[in-house]
């Protein structure tokens, strides 16, 4: 994630106070990673940095819980609306 998108998240608190209010928890991360975190965002950002992380992974879990209903539901994605998806975004994956 780069700072702007990261600043851009900061900016959308809506998305997370939605969700309720904190609730203090313990969780164990790899000192790199604390450290790394730490570092982009300050001691006093670094909740609201695995909040925000956290709620990211939830969307691209649920998204791929979707996409896999819909395959089950409707099959694949035929080559032709793929090949018209990639002519669309050609600078996607």
């Amino acid at each position: 994630m780069t700072r702007a998108e990261y600043l851009r998240l900061l900016s959308e608190e809506d998305k997370l106070s939605s969700l309720g209010k904190a609730r203090k928890v313990s969780v164990s991360l790899p000192e790199g990673l604390t450290a790394a975190i730490q570092q982009r965002v300050g001691k006093g950002e670094f909740s609201h940095y695995i909040a925000v992380a956290v709620a990211l992974q939830l969307e691209q879990d649920l998204l791929h819980e979707l996409a896999a209903e819909l395959r089950v539901e409707h099959g694949p994605v035929d080559e032709e609306h793929l090949a018209e998806a990639r002519a669309a975004w050609p600078d996607a994956e």
